[in-house]
């Protein structure tokens, strides 16, 4: 039998990619976004993740809560409330960008689970 979705939950984050300017700050090779996009794509579908169709300069993976613990080697905490909240153990939303491989990590700004919507803003309160 698989893994229990409710001990080991598909989660999502967002991949913000590096600008050109932080790229080469960085120390990257000169690629245009179009080739980072790809090449960090295509390395994080090879670790296992489930990538995304980019969205200008981001897209998302996906991947069982056991595997995001393992891969960047942190504790997280899964609120399966009304709307279901990721954090990383301590509160952040933001994944550690030195978790990923040498060959990708300054093409990658940020990677974060997204925060719940705040509905008080939507209705005014």
């Amino acid at each position: 039998m698989g893994t229990d979705d409710r001990t080991n939950p598909t989660l999502s984050a967002v991949v913000q990619m590096a600008s050109s300017a932080e790229r080469g700050a960085a120390g990257a090779p000169d690629l245009h976004d179009n080739q980072a996009t790809s090449q960090t794509k295509g390395r994080l579908t090879k670790d296992g993740f489930e990538v995304h169709a980019p969205f200008q300069s981001s897209f998302s993976i996906g991947a069982s809560q056991s595997m995001f613990e393992e891969y960047f080697d942190r504790k997280l905490v899964v609120d399966e409330g009304l709307i279901t909240t990721v954090t990383v153990d301590g509160g952040g939303l933001e994944l550690p960008i030195d978790a990923f491989p040498e060959d990708i990590r300054p093409l990658i700004r940020s990677v974060s689970f997204v925060p719940p919507p705040d509905f008080t803003k939507l209705v005014g309160g």
